[in-house]
């Protein structure tokens, strides 16, 4: 019904055929052609026709009245589209853990900000198995996290590499052999750790470790480490955060595996001599996953080439 409305309302405003056509850059025959589909199309004429006068009928007083209500719907889409298409305007909901959220995030956020001040960005904690499902349900636009899931459905974009490393008490007998191998903070706040000496993990066999409930990618990754060794481990206690197993190997309760980003991003280890264990299970990466069939929007592409931490 309204297919031909940019004609009508072309001869409404000209209030002529001749005038209309020009405007429009078709022919006069051609314009009147279209309008008489128009009005066979609405069962009634939309202009009076006397002589040069033009006029609109009663129904098309109505039809013009509607086409000037959805051209300024197309009008404000129009513009809306332009504002989020230029990040004028924009929404992102990201899932994470409570550790990324927590620290790393922040920094990303504040950043983007600056940047792009009228985006609202929603923040989703969650553990990696429910961030999956609100993944998989349209709920988030992406997850940032280090586990990769069992499907090929979603896009991997890494964007951190963790280091790997070892936090031994202080009182631990095995630092008196070992001090030349440790690692400073701010060596590792610097990454002027790399090429540092290594230490194997048959050096604490007799000591106890503080680790991450099984499930829990740390755990697959420490698990992987002591079954590399051939290390059977003593476990003193196993947390669901990698930070609190931290803060109890702070206080001596035993060994535990951490990562260079909670010294970086989050506190130093007091109370802990840290070492870079000899494995091949070395680091692990953090992702920004993202459904391969879902619609990545402006702002969150936007986003996603805003991280670098």
């Amino acid at each position: 019904m309204f297919r031909y409305m940019n004609y009508a309302y072309a001869v409404y405003k000209e209030k002529s055929f001749t005038k209309a056509a020009e405007k429009l850059f078709i022919s006069q025959p051609s314009l009147s052609l279209t309008i008489k589909k128009l009005e066979d199309a609405l069962g009634c004429p939309v202009f009076e026709r006397s002589g040069r006068e033009i006029s609109l009928t009663a129904v098309g007083e109505k039809y013009i009245e509607a086409a000037e209500a959805i051209m300024k719907i197309e009008g404000s889409f129009k513009n809306e589209l332009d504002d989020v298409l230029n990040l004028k305007k924009g929404k992102i909901v990201i899932g994470s853990t409570i550790f990324i959220s927590s620290y790393i995030l922040p920094q990303v956020l504040r950043r983007f900000n600056q940047k792009y001040p009228y985006i609202d960005v929603a923040v989703v904690v969650e553990q990696s198995t429910v961030l999956e499902q609100k993944l998989e349900n349209g709920e988030v636009d992406f997850i940032i996290d280090n586990a990769v899931y069992h499907s090929d459905a979603y896009v991997y974009i890494p964007v951190l590499e963790e280091k790997i490393l070892l936090g031994v008490p202080e009182n631990c007998k095995a630092n008196e052999k070992n001090r030349h191998k440790q690692i400073s903070e701010e060596n590792i706040k610097d990454d002027r750790f790399i090429n540092s000496a290594k230490i194997s993990i048959s050096e604490f066999a007799d000591d106890s470790f503080v680790l991450l409930k099984t499930g829990n990618k740390m755990r697959k990754i420490s698990d992987a480490i002591f079954a590399e060794s051939g290390v059977k481990a003593k476990t003193a206690m196993e947390f669901d955060q990698l930070m609190t197993a931290v803060s109890y190997a702070e206080n001596g309760f035993g060994i535990c595996f951490l990562t260079d980003t909670i010294l970086k991003y989050a506190k130093g280890c007091k109370g802990l001599c840290c070492y870079a264990p000899d494995t091949e299970h070395s680091s692990r990466m953090l992702y920004i996953i993202y459904k391969k069939n879902r619609y990545l929007t402006c702002a969150s592409a936007a986003f996603i080439e805003e991280f670098n931490v």
